[in-house]
């Protein structure tokens, strides 16, 4: 049975992956010397924790960082191991506070600022909602702790207002920048969804013709070359006619699915209007864009669809050589002309501009462009 694969529009999730882990091969080494020098800071009087745990976490790092450059670790996982350490070594902390820092100084120590950091992260890392449920967890904990160990302070009668002051500012800041950070990445989050519905296509899950003219125009910002494949299923009025617009959606889905499935970022299938479909293929020639639309035609004419037969008819054009870049309004144009070669000459075809025409259907100009 058919079944169509999701597309997304043109979402730069490779230079969000990029980006992340550049962000770790910066954070790794930065840490691992603020560990180092933390214990340098505090070499007359190291804490007990710090003495095993801040070594320990320098090394992790550095591990890490390693084990990512040798393609031993993929870099969720070592994000994930990242924070799940840094959430127990700041919760080990925090426990330790009240056996070795408040009974000394009578309120928390400047250790547990890293804990806003941590929430922050949390949203940086994962959705809003998982977020959110790892730093209530964190929260949470934190609480138990101080319940635990404040309990028997305010029993004797020892908890000093200086201590609950420090626990209300600890607690009341943190659950403040963690609700300001689900807010925010609420909100992010539905402007990203947003910005994502408006370059799809509902009924392919294709990227639209915003889609496509967004990358065409940054192709040619930067002056690259690309060719462009312009096709519409032959007849497909008869379709809607016969069957019904129902299965006449059902025949534009599975048709983007058939055409799509062999493109990968960065080439582009977009849904370009009505039954018109268009191919953006980065840094392909003329040759190679017209085996990508010969595939997809034979890809087409030979599937079994409930509503009957279907083809469709492509042209295929490409930025020029000489003289100077086209503009993507040029290229559009030129493969508008070599799909209505295709279309005069019988259907079903693949012509590519610069093709010899047909001499028994000459090419007219009576169709009207769409690329206005």
């Amino acid at each position: 049975m058919f079944r169509l694969q999701k597309q997304k529009p043109d979402v730069p999730l490779e230079t969000l992956h990029l980006l992340r882990r550049q962000g770790f091969g910066l954070l790794a080494p930065l840490s691992a010397l603020a560990a180092l020098l933390a214990l340098v800071f505090q070499r007359d009087n190291v804490d007990p924790l710090d003495k095993l745990a801040l070594p320990l976490i320098a090394a992790m790092m550095l591990g890490l960082e390693l084990g990512l450059r040798r393609h031993w670790l993929k870099l969720e996982g070592a994000l994930n191991l990242t924070y799940g350490v840094c959430g127990a070594y700041l919760l080990a902390l925090f426990y330790h506070q009240f056996s070795s820092f408040v009974p000394r100084y009578g309120m928390l120590s400047e250790g547990v600022l890293w804990f806003p950091v941590l929430y922050m992260m949390a949203f940086i890392l994962w959705t809003p909602r998982r977020a959110a449920q790892v730093v209530g967890t964190l929260i949470g904990l934190t609480l138990l702790i101080t319940f635990a160990q404040t309990l028997p302070l305010w029993q004797s009668g020892r908890l000093s207002d200086r201590l609950l002051a420090s626990l209300s500012q600890f607690f009341l800041s943190g659950i403040l920048i963690a609700l300001v950070q689900y807010v925010v990445s609420s909100a992010r989050r539905q402007y990203e969804d947003m910005r994502r519905l408006a370059y799809l296509d509902t009924l392919t899950d294709l990227p639209n013709r915003r889609a496509a003219q967004s990358l065409l125009a940054r192709l040619d910002s930067g002056q690259h070359p690309y060719a462009l494949v312009l096709f519409d299923l032959d007849h497909f009025k008869q379709v809607n006619d016969r069957c019904g617009h129902a299965e006449g959606d059902v025949v534009l889905m599975q048709a983007a699915q058939l055409c799509g499935q062999h493109l990968s970022a960065p080439n582009l299938l977009a849904r370009w209007g009505g039954e018109e479909f268009l191919m953006v293929l980065p840094n392909f020639s003329t040759e190679e864009a017209r085996a990508v639309a010969e595939r997809a035609r034979s890809n087409l004419a030979a599937y079994a669809f409930v509503s009957g037969p279907v083809t469709a008819s492509f042209g295929v054009a490409q930025t020029t050589a000489e003289g100077g870049h086209s503009s993507h309004e040029q290229v559009l144009e030129a493969a508008d002309r070599a799909l209505h070669r295709a279309k005069a000459s019988g259907r079903n075809q693949v012509r590519a501009e610069g093709d010899d025409p047909d001499p028994a259907a000459p090419f007219s100009s009576s169709r009207q462009s769409m690329f206005g």
